[in-house]
Formats: C-alpha cells, sequence, structure tokens
C-alpha cells in the first residue's frame, strides 16, 4: 500500500482496516486530549516538544501504548514522533518516554505500516 505526502493519519487507517480488518491495531480515539495531556506531564512543559508547540495525537496502537504525535511551532514547522507512553502521570527522567522521530507524517505512517505487517503477516 503506497501513502502518499498529503494522506492524512485518518485516511492512512481507513486504508489499513480495509485490507487488514480488525487485525490492524492503530486508530484515532474520539478523545485524544487525555493523551496529549499525559505526553506534556512525561516530558516537561519545558520540552522542546511541547514548548512553544501544539501537540496533537494522530494515531494510537491499541496494542501497547505507542502513539503518534505531531507538534507544530509557531512558525508552522512539524515535528513527528512516536512515544511509548508510560503513565505514570509524572514527569519522566530523560530518555523517558522512549520515542521514535520522523521527518513528516508519511515516514511515520511508513513505519507504521511496516511494523504492522512484518509483525502480524
Amino acid at each position: 500500500m503506497d501513502i502518499t505526502e498529503n494522506m492524512t493519519a485518518k485516511e492512512f487507517i481507513g486504508l489499513m482496516f480495509g485490507a487488514y480488518g480488525d487485525e490492524f491495531n492503530w486508530w484515532l480515539p474520539p478523545s485524544t486530549e487525555t493523551f496529549v495531556k499525559e505526553l506534556i506531564t512525561e516530558l516537561g512543559e519545558d520540552d522542546p516538544f511541547v514548548l512553544k508547540r501544539t501537540i496533537s495525537l494522530a494515531a494510537k496502537c491499541e496494542s501497547c501504548d505507542d502513539m503518534l504525535f505531531c507538534s507544530v511551532g509557531e512558525d508552522g514547522s512539524e515535528l513527528w514522533r512516536i512515544y511509548h507512553m508510560t503513565w505514570s502521570r509524572r514527569r519522566e527522567r530523560e530518555g523517558w518516554p522512549i520515542r521514535w522521530d520522523f521527518p513528516d507524517r508519511k515516514s511515520a505512517l511508513e513505519y507504521i505500516r511496516d511494523r504492522f505487517t512484518e509483525d502480524h503477516l
């Protein structure tokens, strides 16, 4: 399955569900505020992913605590990361939560697709 530059996470999830059905384990929760709030707590408000940026949850893995977030700066720059959340409800020590960085949304979605197909097929 090809992922285009402009494909949204929601479109990607729909395509993957169409191809793999309920086996595909990423989704977009109807309410994302709790997840964003926990990420900010775990990272700390002075973290470069958080500081003077707007964070949104793009997708969540059902089988683990991996979540794809986008952080948009005041200048419109985007940072895409998957964080493996700890749910500690406190600021974590440096290096936690574990994360994977991506240069753009397409790269992040390709990573999710490739990891899913390697692990489940």
